[in-house]
């Protein structure tokens, strides 16, 4: 596969956060190399790049602790990973070391009590052929900009999100709710994590951008288009940080931009569209592909934000078994911690209600 792939990436602790809890991992699978700057990677392997973006949980001891160790099992058990031009084989890799890396948090929160706990989002992304493959835990996000339009190719597991999606909230609402920022599971909240995989077709120009919510929470989608479209991907990525920076930098912030070129991409058409597309566990071949977010869906669910029911999680495959998730342990987890902390809220106010309707009848 010819391939050409210029990568830049950028890390600020922004200026409210005393440290950075983000961490930012980005590698070349086929030369075993871990990029410490910004370079351009020629793919003429079958593996390519990996990058991810881990978003550990503010508010909670640990959080840079556990964004850090998610970066580094994903990319090693991605590095020892089996090679293949098979995108659903790679796309089960993805699934098994976000799953390994949910363990190892939790493993080694369980073994210090000053980091238990702690937590972290992830986007990772990698590629086969002309294909990306994201794996997806929390509200981190990853879009891709076509003809200079963008295009968020994931979807936040979130309180708000969830809310849009269930009809519950308008899109304009969701941008000033106080459940903003609630996040439905993370890295290390619980024994096991359901991992959204979404796919996408990329074309020669196409620019991929993760980052976490400390670029997105603070700065609008148009925003993050307008400082994308330039031919200066070093100047774009150091435009999206001073963009949210300059929103206030209430949180970290980090991203990580990728432009595709090479011979064997086919250049994008003037009504080439790119469209979210998850990959259903449960299915196989081209019936797996939703345009549906299966995961997000079951997440709200169990979170008591929808009334739709939907099946259990698929379990794991290969050297990882399945671990199996206590009824409830995601309500448990939620209410746990900071950024988890909806059905806790919400457990409040009914009990409040109650009490007030007592009051009512007494009088």
């Amino acid at each position: 596969m010819d391939r050409l792939v210029e990568i830049v990436c950028r890390s600020d602790v922004g200026l409210v956060r005393e440290r950075n809890e983000d961490s930012v991992l980005v590698a070349d699978l086929d030369s075993e190399e871990v990029l410490e700057q910004s370079k351009l990677v020629e793919s003429r392997g079958q593996r390519g790049p990996l990058l991810i973006v881990c978003d550990g949980m503010g508010g909670v001891a640990g959080g840079d602790v556990a964004s850090q160790l998610a970066a580094k099992v994903i990319h090693e058990d991605m590095q020892a990973s089996m090679r293949s031009k098979n995108r659903s084989v790679l796309a089960r890799s993805m699934r098994r070391a976000v799953r390994r890396a949910n363990q190892e948090i939790v493993a080694a929160g369980e073994a210090n009590k000053k980091v238990r706990g702690m937590g972290t989002t992830v986007s990772a992304a990698a590629f086969v052929d002309n294909m990306a493959v994201l794996a997806q835990v929390g509200d981190s996000r990853a879009y891709v900009l076509r003809n200079r339009a963008l295009t968020q190719i994931t979807r936040d597991q979130s309180v708000v999100s969830a809310m849009v999606q269930a009809g519950r909230i308008s899109e304009q609402e969701a941008q000033y709710s106080m459940q903003r920022g609630r996040i439905l599971q993370a890295l290390g909240a619980s024994a096991d994590v359901e991992v959204s995989l979404s796919i996408a077709e990329l074309r020669a120009g196409d620019c991929l951008l993760l980052c976490s919510d400390g670029l997105h929470g603070q700065v609008t989608d148009e925003g993050i288009r307008q400082a994308m479209c330039t031919d200066d991907l070093e100047g774009a990525a150091s435009a999206l940080v001073a963009l949210a920076n300059e929103a206030g930098g209430g949180d970290n912030v980090s991203v990580v931009l990728a432009r595709f070129t090479g011979a064997d991409l086919r250049p994008a058409g003037v009504d080439d569209e790119l469209r979210f597309t998850e990959i259903d566990h449960a299915q196989e071949g081209p019936s797996a592909l939703t345009t549906t977010s299966i995961v997000g869906r079951r997440l709200a669910h169990r979170a008591g934000l929808r009334n739709d029911a939907w099946p259990r999680s698929v379990p794991a495959t290969a050297q990882h078994p399945a671990i199996r998730v206590e009824e409830g342990s995601a309500e448990r987890a939620i209410a746990k911690h900071s950024r988890l902390g909806i059905v806790h809220y919400l457990a409040i106010a009914i009990l409040s209600l109650a009490a007030l309707l007592s009051l009512l009848r007494w009088l």
